[in-house]
Parts: C-alpha cells; sequence; structure tokens
C-alpha cells in the first residue's frame, strides 16, 4: 500500500531561539490532512546515490485534535552540515516540498492510567504541544510534562507548558543540565523522573528527543518493572547526511 503522500508549500519560517526554527507548511493536494497528536510526518529531501532522501518531524500544531488540518507545524534544530538544516534554515516561504505520512504510535491512549509522564529533550517536546488540547480534557488522569534542555534560552513553546500546568491535573517540569533557574530543576530530566517515583502499578511513559536519554529512561523504567506497552519512545537522530 504506498504511503499516504502531500503537496505542500512553505507558509513561514522563524526562528524561536538561537539554534531552533519553527516552520509551518500549507497542504496544496490533497489540502488536509488527519493525524493523532503525537504523531509525525516526513519529507522529501531528494535522492542521494540513487536512494531517497527523507526527514522525519513531530507535527507541533496546537488543535483540538487532527482531524483534516490545513497545515503542518514543525521545530528543526540546526545540525552543522546537516543536509536538513540547511535546506530549512534558509527556506524561503512558498518552497514546494513533498510530504507523507503521519506515522507513529506517540499519542494518547482511550485509557490512561492515573499519571502519565511526558518526557521530552529539546525538539523532543513537539508531540506533547500538539498534545495539549486533548490534556485538558482528560481530567481524571495527572500529567507530568518534563522538558529538558542545556539552557534556558533554548526553550519554546514554554507559554503554552505555563498555561496548560495552571490546571490542577496538569504539572509542567522544566529541567536544566548546564544552568541554575529558581523556575526550573537543576539537572536532567530523568533525574526530575526519578523524584516523581514512577509506578508501573498507577504510570505510564511516553519519552521522545535524544536518544541517549530515551535509553537510559527506558532502562530505568524497565528495573522498576515497567512493561513494554507501558512505555512509548522515540528516538531523534541527528543526521549529517
Amino acid at each position: 500500500m504506498p504511503l499516504p503522500s502531500f503537496k505542500v508549500h512553505l507558509e513561514s519560517n522563524e526562528q524561536i531561539t538561537a539554534n531552533t526554527r519553527k516552520l509551518v507548511f500549507r497542504l496544496d493536494d490533497p489540502k488536509t490532512i488527519t493525524y493523532k497528536p503525537g504523531q509525525f510526518v516526513s519529507f522529501m529531501l531528494g535522492t542521494e546515490d540513487d536512494r531517497p532522501i527523507k526527514r522525519s518531524y513531530s507535527i507541533a500544531n496546537l488543535e483540538t485534535d487532527g482531524e483534516n488540518s490545513t497545515y503542518i507545524e514543525f521545530v528543526i534544530s540546526y545540525v552543522e552540515g546537516g543536509k536538513a538544516s540547511e535546506l530549512f534554515f534558509n527556506a524561503e516561504p512558498g518552497m514546494e516540498m513533498e510530504m507523507t505520512g503521519p506515522f507513529g504510535l506517540l499519542f494518547l491512549t482511550d485509557d490512561l492510567p492515573k499519571r502519565v509522564f511526558l518526557v521530552g529533550t529539546g525538539t523532543g517536546v513537539a508531540p506533547y504541544r500538539s498534545m495539549i488540547e486533548q490534556i485538558k480534557t482528560r481530567t481524571d488522569t495527572e500529567f507530568h510534562i518534563l522538558f529538558g534542555a542545556q539552557y534556558h534560552k533554548d526553550m519554546f513553546y514554554l507559554d503554552d507548558f505555563k498555561a496548560i500546568s495552571l490546571l490542577d491535573h496538569v504539572h509542567f517540569h522544566p529541567c536544566l543540565s548546564r544552568e541554575e533557574k529558581p523556575e526550573c530543576t537543576s539537572g536532567y530530566v530523568q533525574h526530575k523522573l526519578a523524584e516523581l517515583s514512577p509506578n508501573p502499578d498507577t504510570d505510564m511513559a511516553y519519552l521522545c528527543g535524544n536518544p541517549n536519554m530515551v535509553d537510559e529512561v527506558f532502562e530505568m523504567l524497565k528495573e522498576k518493572e515497567f512493561g513494554v506497552k507501558q512505555v512509548k519512545r522515540e528516538k531523534y537522530v541527528f543526521s549529517r547526511f
């Protein structure tokens, strides 16, 4: 079965941190896409040695759901010499591309446990941003959003996460590994998660971002006897090609 394919054009390209840009693509043909918040799409970047080159990005749209969306928003961090970084960081509105998707299983299930941990580093928080409108309505579950970065200046979408954390059932934990800020936890997200005492009898975890973080947290949760279905994970691999 062929992959769902879309013709899209770049509507906006905005720098949101020194090393991160937010891009919005408008769908042209077909004009809408239906996805589950937390999923990702892939962009075709041409070919190399007769092999297609594609890069995948988590959907960061802030919508009630993913039904018949007319645009895709995502964030990208710069990798020196990276083909996708050079393309997207310098892209001008109007650029046309081919997009496929949606893909991935990093979305909220119908039956959620007592607590859900949404753990992300860098652009790995993008899928959690797309879940915000769903999280608002899932009041029977306690959500903990853990956002890890080296410095506060590297963080983005903070207003969105802070706003939802005003709800009684949502908690936001920004974590900085190389800086101290009164409103942030000092250290890595995995250390903050350990402080929250995850329990396989009552909890579930979503992991997205740096592969080392994802692996370390997954191993920690396995030691606590979390089952495979209780931990959803997605690694971001940084490629120069």
